[in-house]
């Protein structure tokens, strides 16, 4: 990579000077713009919403994960707020160690669910349609995440 490359088009400057410096919160602008392109023509080319698939950047799973926990998860502690409130997060039963102590500080209840060979089973005792239609409203909120290998 050069130092520094004379291009006024962001997306496609490519050198030590930008790429060193503080940048937008999205990410270096050509390896976002690169991998936003990559996602849409060759993973996802029939997603239907406009423009395509979004992407974010993220040092790794455990950031994305942290990321999206501070995003759609309110923080919940027993004692001081009511059970009835309390976060769910389906995942299989055999999971990456680092989600469940990344939902730890949350509150987050693990809520289980049986896995065969394919992955997530969805019919059968402790299955995803098993597991939400028996929900406990007693134990927190339905689940309205979900974490899954694909």
């Amino acid at each position: 990579m050069p130092k520094t490359v004379d291009e006024r088009n962001p997306l496609k400057k490519i050198d030590l000077a930008t790429a060193l410096q503080y940048g937008l919160a999205e990410g270096y602008p050509p390896l976002l713009s690169w991998v936003r392109q990559f996602t849409r023509e060759n993973l996802h080319p029939d997603t239907p919403y406009r423009d395509g698939p979004g992407v974010v950047l993220t040092c790794g799973s455990t950031d994305g994960f942290a990321k999206t926990l501070n995003l759609f998860v309110d923080q919940w502690t027993e004692g001081i707020n009511d059970v009835r409130e309390r976060p769910g997060l389906l995942c299989e039963t055999y999971v990456y160690t680092n989600v469940l102590s990344q939902a730890q500080p949350y509150g987050v209840q693990i809520v289980p669910v049986k896995a065969d060979p394919a992955g997530m089973a969805v019919k059968g005792p402790g299955g995803l349609e098993d597991v939400l239609a028996n929900w406990d409203p007693s134990k927190g909120k339905r689940p309205n995440l979900m974490y899954t290998v694909t």
